[in-house]
């Protein structure tokens, strides 16, 4: 066996690995927090300031309320994060604790976020902004 040929590939694998993880490749990225949630729709939507914000409580989507009564929407996306304003038409439903968002653009997905008892307050408040279609 060459030695020196099988610890040239095991520095090679170890190099990949070092700039996969340099990189942030293979994290699990997560909402930390509110304040956190806030400065993604900032860098994502300049002027977006949010006042209300309910985030997952897993931290893989995170909601946002501006004083015009815009709805922002924000979640995981690889190892980062994707934003997107919510606009009618939209389709929405509440099921307990979960609320489920999916919007006309079809690869944005799906989102299904546990919002806690917060849930069926931030559905009314989409219901009001005149988008949600439960069906």
């Amino acid at each position: 066996m060459n030695w020196i040929l099988l610890a040239g590939s095991l520095a090679g694998i170890l190099g990949l690995a070092l700039a996969a993880h340099w990189l942030g490749l293979g994290s699990d990225p997560r909402i930390r927090d509110e304040d956190h949630a806030r400065r993604l729709a900032q860098e994502a939507h300049c002027g977006f300031e949010p006042v209300d914000i309910a985030v997952d409580r897993g931290g893989y989507a995170a909601l946002l309320k501006d004083a015009g009564e815009r709805h922002m929407l924000i979640r995981a996306h690889g190892n980062h994060f994707v934003s997107r304003m919510i606009e009618p038409p939209f389709f929405g439903r509440l099921n307990r604790r979960m609320l489920t968002i999916r919007l006309p653009e079809r690869t944005f997905g799906e989102v299904t976020m546990d919002l806690g008892d917060r849930a069926a307050i931030w559905a009314s408040g989409l219901r009001r902004a005149g988008g949600m279609n439960d069906g």
